[in-house]
C-alpha cells in the first residue's frame, strides 16, 4: 500500500488511535482483561485504582464495543481482544527497542523479514551483552558457553572467527545435533582452514550455505538464543551481542533461522 494510502487510513483511525492509548486507566483495563475476565473488585485490586474511576473507564469501553459484562464481570469483545493484543504488541515493542537501543539504533536490521520485525517486541526479555576493557573476549566467552552446553544448535554465520571451528566440532563431539547456515565466503575460509570440519563429519552435523548477503549473525538452541548485527559502516560488530533464554525469543530465532534455511543448499 503507497504511503498516502496509509496517510488516509490514519486520519480515519486517529480518533480511536487517541482513544485507545490516551487513558492510561483505560488502557490498563484491555490489559488486564486480555488475561481473564474481572470484576470491578478484581480491577479495583490490581490496578490499584479508585471505583469511580475505574467505572468510569469501564463506561467509556462498552460505549466503544471493546467490552461488555457478564454478570458481575467485565470481558473483551472480540474486537476488544483484538486491539488489546495490538496494545500488547506495541508496548512489548516500545519497550524491546529502548531498552536494547544500542542495537537496533546503531545497526543493519534490512535483512530481517518484515513479519519478525514486527514481532520484534518478542526479544524484550532479552540481555544486552558487551565487551568491557577488563574482558574484551566476552561475548566470545558469551557465546562459546552457549554452545558448549547445547543439545540442539541452530546457527546462522556470514562471519568466521578462529574460534568456531573448534567450538562447533567440540559441540557436535558432545552430542549436539548442530545445523549451520554460512556464506560463500565464509565457506572457502571453512575450506582452507578448516577442511577437516568439512571432511570428517558426524550424522548429527549439517553445514548449509546461502548464496545471497546476510546481515545478522546468530545461534538458537533448546536454551537459549545469541544474536549480533552488522554496524552502519558494514562490519560485524564483535563487541555486543543479544542473550535471551526466554520461550518467545527462541522461537522468534528459530523462525529466523528457518526463514534463512529455506533459501540455503546443504552441503554436508
Amino acid at each position: 500500500m503507497s504511503s498516502k494510502g496509509i496517510y488516509e487510513q490514519y486520519d480515519n483511525a486517529a480518533d480511536l488511535l487517541k482513544f485507545l492509548t490516551s487513558s492510561n486507566v483505560r488502557t490498563s483495563i484491555l490489559l488486564s482483561l486480555n488475561e481473564s475476565p474481572k470484576n470491578l473488585s478484581d480491577l479495583k485490586q490490581e490496578l490499584n485504582l479508585e471505583s469511580s474511576t475505574i467505572i468510569h473507564g469501564t463506561n467509556k469501553l462498552e460505549k466503544r464495543d471493546f467490552i461488555f459484562k457478564d454478570g458481575e464481570n467485565y470481558n473483551l469483545s472480540q474486537t476488544g481482544k483484538i486491539f488489546a493484543l495490538k496494545l500488547v504488541n506495541l508496548i512489548k515493542t516500545v519497550e524491546t527497542v529502548k531498552s536494547q537501543e544500542k542495537l537496533w539504533s546503531d545497526h543493519k536490521i534490512e535483512g530481517i523479514p518484515e513479519d519478525l520485525l514486527l514481532k520484534i517486541g518478542d526479544l524484550n526479555n532479552s540481555t544486552i551483552v558487551e565487551a568491557e576493557a577488563t574482558h574484551l573476549t566476552k561475548v566470545l566467552d558469551y557465546f562459546t558457553q552457549l554452545l558448549i552446553s547445547s543439545k540442539i544448535i541452530k546457527g546462522v554465520s556470514p562471519i568466521f572467527h578462529p574460534y568456531l571451528p573448534k567450538t562447533i566440532e567440540s559441540a557436535v563431539l558432545n552430542g549436539a545435533h548442530v545445523q549451520l547456515i554460512v556464506t560463500e565466503d565464509i565457506l572457502d575460509v571453512l575450506n582452507k582452514s578448516n577442511p577437516e570440519i568439512l571432511t570428517r563429519v558426524p550424522n548429527n552435523f549439517e553445514l548449509y550455505v546461502i548464496r545471497e548477503e546476510v546481515r545478522e549473525a546468530f545461534t538458537v538452541t533448546e536454551n537459549c538464543i545469541s544474536f549480533g548485527l552488522f554496524n552502519k559502516n558494514g562490519m560485524y560488530d564483535f563487541n555486543i551481542d543479544l542473550h535471551s533464554e526466554s520461550k518467545e525469543a527462541i522461537e522468534w530465532t528459530k523462525k529466523l533461522f528457518e526463514y534463512y534455511l529455506k533459501r540455503s543448499e546443504r552441503i554436508i
